[in-house]
Order: C-alpha cells, then sequence, then structure tokens
C-alpha cells in the first residue's frame, strides 16, 4: 500500500483500486454480464450532486455501427471494440424542463450552471469507473470526445441545453500496461493558499512525469497548453457549439 500505512480491510480494498489504476485500450470480447451493468449505472446514480439536481445523463451506446461511427471519428479503435461504451452529457435540458413542468420560468443556463454540470457528470462518470476495477474490468476515459462533439450531438439526438464531455469504455483488459507518472502531491495539493511554484518545483515536475513518453512530458505540454496547442484550436469550436446548444445563450445573428 502506498505510504505504508495500515488501513482497515474495507479502505484498504478501494485504495488498492485507486491506486492501481491503469487506462485500458485493449479488450477482450467477452461481454459485461447485465446485473455487472446495472451496478455501474447505480454507481454513478449514487455520486453527488450538486444541489440533487442531477445535471448529467449518461449514453449508453450499444448499437455497434453507431460505435463504429464514433470511433473512427475520434480515431480511438478501443472505443468500437470494448464491450460497453458511456457517453457522459452535461444535461440542462431536463432540469429546464422539470421547472417548466411545475410552472416555473426557468434561467439561462450560463458558464455557471454548466460547470456544475461537468462537475456532476465528472463524480458520477469516477463512481463508475472505481466500481468497474474493482469489478476486475479495465476502463478509459476518452476526452477525443471533444474532437467530434458537433457530429455527436447530431448522432445521439442531443437536445438544446445539453453538450457532450467524454466517454468511457468499461471490459476485460487484453492488456497489463504500467501504471503512469503523476505529480508529486506537494505541488497538486497547497496548504492555507496557493502558493507559486520555485524553478526547481517545476523541474522536479518535468522528472517525475518524463517516464510518460519517450520525448518527455515537455512535448506532450506544448501539444496541448502552448501556442497554436490542441486546446487554443478547440476553444472557439467548443464555445461555438455551447452557444448553438444554447448553453451559453445563442450567438448573435
Amino acid at each position: 500500500m502506498e505510504g505504508g500505512d495500515k488501513l482497515p480491510r474495507a479502505a484498504e480494498a478501494v485504495a488498492s483500486v485507486i491506486f492501481n489504476h491503469r487506462s485500458i485500450r485493449r479488450y477482450r470480447k467477452e461481454g459485461i454480464p447485465e446485473e455487472h451493468v446495472r451496478l455501474l449505472i447505480e454507481a454513478a446514480r449514487r455520486a453527488p450532486t450538486d444541489g440533487s439536481l442531477h445535471l448529467w445523463t449518461a449514453i449508453r451506446v450499444k448499437n455497434p455501427a453507431l460505435r463504429r461511427k464514433i470511433a473512427d471519428l475520434i480515431g480511438q479503435e478501443h472505443v468500437g471494440e470494448a464491450p460497453e461504451f458511456f457517453i457522459f452529457i452535461a444535461d440542462l435540458y431536463r432540469p429546464t424542463r422539470l421547472v417548466e413542468h411545475i410552472g416555473g420560468s426557468p434561467a439561462p443556463s450560463g458558464v455557471a450552471l454548466f460547470m456544475f454540470a461537468a462537475v456532476d457528470a465528472a463524480l458520477a462518470a469516477e463512481n463508475m469507473a472505481i466500481l468497474a476495477e474493482s469489478l476486475g474490468y479495465g476502463i478509459c476515459f476518452i476526452g477525443g470526445i471533444q474532437s467530434a462533439a458537433k457530429e455527436i450531438i447530431e448522432m445521439l439526438r442531443l437536445p438544446e441545453n445539453t453538450y457532450p464531455l467524454f466517454g468511457l469504455t468499461v471490459g476485460v483488459p487484453a492488456e497489463d500496461p504500467p501504471r503512469r507518472p503523476r505529480l508529486p502531491g506537494d505541488l497538486l495539493v497547497h496548504v492555507d493558499g496557493y502558493r507559486d511554484y520555485t524553478p526547481e518545483d517545476l523541474d522536479r515536475a518535468l522528472k517525475e512525469m518524463r517516464p510518460i513518453s519517450a520525448r518527455g512530458w515537455e512535448r506532450i505540454l506544448l501539444r496541448y497548453l502552448g501556442e497554436r496547442g490542441v486546446f487554443e484550436y478547440r476553444n472557439p469550436y467548443v464555445e461555438g457549439l455551447l452557444r448553438r446548444q444554447g448553453i451559453l445563450g445563442r450567438a448573435r445573428d
């Protein structure tokens, strides 16, 4: 057990699942029993949700042709091969319908509500992922959903005030990859306020994360966060879709 602390048996089992997480991208062909799928869904359902609003929905994508189309769109083969695949949605449509149903006038969605919806969805998905791994399955979060969010909105017939955030594959692992490195805890958890980083801290971060790639973590940082990187490219795309979906308000003509 990491840290060397003696834990109660139940806590040790949970910690072991969390500490040994790996993303699995190759799966055996065997399916998952339906009773296990129901347990995974129940785990997601029991996740914390701000204000008990349930600002998320998950789409269980069962149709093989639809799965294959999504896998090809985002260039991730395991989306088509995993026995189970869920797409988690920020869902502000259902709450809006409920407010209307009880005779209220819904407020515009906006950034604040979308932020809480994204957190709700992430908590539900992590609950599902931890239970899946505790049952012996492998999982992989699929952020690549964002690469084809417009097409996925159309394929899944998502209504206004919804937005696809990420996917989750689940299945029996057909590989045994090593755990990926993580930043040191003192760089992630600060005490009584945010502290700035010294050059030595930043060098230590790069050293700890270097094993993630043969070319070093620097290449990944620049690819995603550098000028003309992935997220700079995605920003206007995502903002445009959020406006089209009515979450940020309609774009002005």
